[in-house]
């Protein structure tokens, strides 16, 4: 029997995610045949090239050249006019793909690990999501996200956002089809980890479906587990689709009995629920074999490895994902000495000395005891995690974790102001945060600090104070990002909002997946001006780094980012900010002629999208494609400059 597992878009193209190697090391230690497909890397191969790239600009002159042609544009041409305007001024991004590319997967690392030449990559592979997203437009697409205006609000818009004409991954998924018309799996599961794989996931369960009608599709993962685990049975069924099952939670276990189910000719149930809190012990290490290790976005393979699972302080108040209904899932952990042998044996295997640890929190004394264990074994690995910036972060606990191998952790330090730290429930000072920071940094640890800002009740002081608190620690701190709070369910801010003075909290009707909260304070409210003062700030603190969005180097927790940091140190991203600033695109003007004012539609378009959706989210707190239409087609016309000057007459208003 055949089981095919896949990874689909979009997300990080860097390194191999951890969900499929770990479902696909348990199922083969239960002697199953297992196909691990890496979708999302394998798609942007296909579609980060000369040739693709070519199509996307033609493609987009020639949507461009047809709207430019009407006699009027209505409010949704305006938007799609002005996105056609400026992408097709990314021309010169065929010519230059194929290089960027190269640039990234550079195994010598002299044009990777060289500023001018790594910035360049990355603006053009920028660029060329811009391409794709216009090209399919109404779609923005990046490495984090997949979403058009009505995405996943109900299955029928899911159902439609999967056709064929409006996937820029319909080519790569046709691909695996046919690779598993070959293989023949009795089953098909597709992992969806992250919010942005959920359309592209279903995208892809629609097309095997219709390809494989015989064959069992089953979904999981953290992205499709919160979902479901909010919806009735009815929902569930309904906004499950082509999906003949879901497991929810922790996979492994209830994966394999879903397999004997099959094997057996029994009938396996729509919902499987699986365990929320895996013995890891259990447990054999990832298993990375099948995998197109060297397609991967990166001059060297950095590994996922998950010494813990879960959370073990899990009372953060704004935090709740993963496989749970609530907060974060229990903490579990391997032993030491399976750690440091599946760690020997998957450096041997892959002849790969980076490692990301990937949990919700590594407990500072586990990552001290596997570090010591790591220099008896004379194991000589480089590896990054997450933490919280406890007491027990002392200068030798450091000194071993650095002894042992790390190149940088992330810090949960969320807020330097007391109050904020005391009604999080986060149980840590900020002295103890700056203990543990400067501990880190003074052992050649790069330290990252994860902070947000707009916590329910933060007044401007506050959220200044923690800006504060990273100035005051700039030469400890290798990179940082401060973030705006956003509401989740499952969280102790949405369970009990009457104690962080939240009035109201709602989700739009016509949002039947729910996958958005909103909320209004009863206490005083930042204003708008407020805000902008922080965002000012946090942009003027931000240009002391050379910092890049997620997933390139600069951003935390990234593979690219533990690269830069075991060749030039952690100090690497204040020295290129000194010199490397991001580059301005190359840009091209354009040729074609146009008849339409381009800089009115762009000054009017824009406010007009934002108060529609003001309206729709605050005003009638409701959401529909029909709702929408009827504020959009409200909104005046905009007819062609030539064609007035010319005395036509202008159509009439609808």
């Amino acid at each position: 029997m055949t089981i095919a597992l896949i990874y689909p878009p979009t997300c990080d193209p860097t390194a191999p995610y951890l969900a499929l190697p770990a479902l696909t090391a348990w199922l083969r230690a239960h002697g199953e045949k297992v196909i691990p497909i890496d979708a999302n890397v394998e798609a942007y191969d296909g579609l980060l090239c000369r040739a693709v790239m070519t199509k996307m600009v033609q493609k987009i002159q020639v949507d461009l050249k047809k709207l430019d042609k009407q006699p009027f544009l209505g409010h949704r041409d305006q938007l799609q006019y002005v996105r056609l305007w400026e992408a097709q001024t990314l021309s010169w991004v065929p010519e230059a793909v194929d290089h960027a590319v190269t640039v990234l997967r550079d195994r010598t690392g002299k044009r990777f690990f060289n500023g001018p030449d790594y910035e360049a990559a990355v603006q053009t592979v920028q660029a060329g999501l811009n391409l794709i997203g216009a090209a399919h437009h109404p779609l923005s697409l990046d490495f984090t996200g997949y979403r058009t205006p009505f995405s996943l609000l109900t299955p029928a818009q899911i159902r439609a956002d999967a056709a064929p004409e409006k996937n820029p991954f319909h080519d790569c998924f046709t691909a695996i089809g046919d690779r598993l018309a070959l293989e023949n799996p009795i089953l098909i599961g597709i992992s969806m980890v992250f919010p942005g794989q959920v359309q592209p996931g279903f995208s892809l369960a629609y097309h095997l479906k219709a390809r494989f009608p015989q064959v069992h599709l089953t979904v999981g993962g953290p992205a499709i587990t919160q979902i479901l685990v909010r919806q009735s049975p009815e929902a569930r069924t309904r906004i499950m689709g082509p999906f003949d099952s879901a497991v929810l939670y922790e996979g492994e276990e209830a994966l394999l009995e879903l397999v004997q189910t099959l094997s057996s000719g029994g009938k396996p149930e729509r919902i499987i629920t699986g365990r929320t809190h895996t013995r890891l012990e259990q447990l054999p290490p990832p298993d990375f074999d099948g995998l197109p290790l060297d397609l991967y976005f990166s001059p060297e393979l950095v590994l996922p490895y998950d010494p813990t699972r879960g959370c073990y302080w899990g009372k953060c108040a704004f935090c709740h994902y993963g496989l749970c209904d609530s907060g974060t899932a229990r903490y579990r952990e391997r032993k030491i000495p399976d750690m440091t042998t599946h760690l020997k044996a998957l450096s041997s295997r892959h002849q790969c000395r980076n490692f990301y640890f990937s949990q919700d929190a590594f407990l500072p004394a586990t990552a001290r005891a596997l570090s010591l264990a790591l220099q008896k074994e004379h194991l000589n690995i480089r590896w990054s995690s997450d933490m919280r910036p406890e007491k027990t972060l002392t200068k030798d606990c450091c000194r071993d974790l650095k002894d042992g191998g790390a190149l940088s952790i992330a810090l949960g330090i969320e807020s330097a102001s007391p109050r904020v730290l005391k009604l999080i429930h986060k149980g840590i000072t900020p002295e103890t945060m700056a203990a543990a920071v400067k501990n880190l940094a003074g052992q050649g640890i790069a330290v990252e600090a994860m902070c947000f800002n707009a916590f329910p009740t933060e007044t401007l002081a506050e959220a200044n104070t923690t800006l504060q608190f990273i100035r005051d620690l700039k030469k400890d701190i290798a990179l940082f990002i401060c973030g705006r709070f956003g509401l989740w369910h499952g969280s102790h801010v949405a369970l009990h909002p009457e104690q962080y003075e939240i009035r109201q909290i709602w989700q739009l009707s016509g949002d039947e997946l729910g996958t958005a909260l909103f909320y209004e304070s009863s206490g005083p409210s930042r204003s708008f001006e407020d805000q902008e003062r922080i965002d000012d700030a946090i942009d003027a603190l931000s240009r002391q780094w050379w910092l890049h969005d997620y997933p390139w180097a600069g951003s935390l927790s990234t593979a690219h980012t533990l690269l830069w940091y075991a060749r030039a140190g952690r100090d690497i991203f204040k020295e290129q900010a000194k010199t490397q600033r991001c580059m301005a695109l190359p840009g091209q003007k354009s040729g074609l002629k146009i008849r339409y004012d381009i800089q009115k539609i762009m000054d009017r378009a824009g406010n007009h999208e934002s108060g529609i959706w003001d309206h729709l989210i605050h005003g009638l707190k409701a959401v529909s494609q029909e709702q929408y239409e009827v504020l959009a087609k409200a909104l005046p016309l905009v007819h062609p400059e030539k064609a007035i000057r010319s005395g036509r007459p202008r159509p009439k208003k609808r």
